[in-house]
């Protein structure tokens, strides 16, 4: 029975083996990538620091990016059996186990440079990302701090400009208050940010449309057609900038709409 016993186990060790390699490799490989992961975030955070240390003290900034991480896991187990070194050395084995794991990573790095890397550094934020940012209830004050330059104040005929910069304190200050006074009616579910929609009206007599040429203005306008007085109305909506306000903008008439617009242009 003993005999029995011992044939069922040395069966059941080859199979146990594959079964165990299969455990322990997706074990092995989600803690690989979420350490790959940590350590890149950590890097590109570091580096970021040290280039707002370099800027601050006027000195050349440098990006280099990892472009590609590829690793590749080796594992091996193995098993065997060998006379017991004492006792009944001729009617007993002992089990041997074994196995390693080997990492092979390839790790490319890169200096991030060239005109496409200029042009996403010097490049102002777009507005539409401001309203993506906005729509998804980040904090007005967060996104004015970092994507804001200056904010200017009309007081009657004057105007005051107040900085983002932390050199000037006192312009730095008042930036920081409006942006936070913002951020106090956004909290309250007051603060609206919209595209300020505009709309532009020119007016052609019908004869001197061509049929080609409706088509074209077609694709551009909306056509509005006045048969009595043989008159085309030409209309197309166009977005200017985005209005801050603690109102519904859709409130404005259209010539304060024209206002605003020729107010935010100079």
């Amino acid at each position: 029975m003993k005999h029995t016993y011992r044939y069922l186990l040395w069966l059941l060790l080859p199979c146990l083996l594959p079964v165990l390699q299969g455990c322990l490799s997706p074990i092995t490989l989600q803690h690989a990538v979420s350490a790959y992961d940590d350590t890149i975030t950590d890097a590109i955070s570091r580096q970021l620091l040290t280039n707002i240390a370099r800027a601050q003290h006027h000195q050349p900034i440098h990006f280099t990016g990892i472009s590609n991480v590829a690793a590749t896991f080796d594992f091996r187990f193995n098993a065997g059996a060998t006379p017991a070194l004492g006792g009944l050395a001729g009617n007993t084995l002992m089990p041997i186990f074994g196995g390693s794991i080997a990492e092979n990573p390839t790790i490319s790095i890169v200096p991030i440079e060239g005109e496409e890397f200029t042009w996403r550094l010097l490049t102002p934020f777009r507005q539409n990302k401001f309203m993506l940012l906005f729509r998804q209830r980040f904090d007005v004050d967060l996104l004015l701090r970092l994507m804001a330059q200056e904010v200017r104040i009309q007081e009657g005929l004057s105007q005051k400009t107040y900085r983002n910069r932390s050199p000037f304190p006192a312009d730095y200050e008042m930036f920081r208050k409006v942006v936070l006074h913002l951020s106090a009616i956004q909290d309250q579910n007051q603060l609206h940010a919209e595209p300020l929609n505009i709309e532009y009206n020119w007016t052609l007599p019908a004869a001197s449309v061509s049929a080609e040429g409706f088509q074209t203005l077609e694709k551009e306008f909306s056509i509005y057609h006045d048969q009595q007085k043989g008159l085309f109305t030409l209309r197309q909506k166009k977005q200017g900038p985005i209005l801050i306000t603690n109102y519904d903008p859709e409130m404005l008439s259209e010539t304060e709409r024209v206002q605003l617009n020729e107010e935010a242009k100079q």
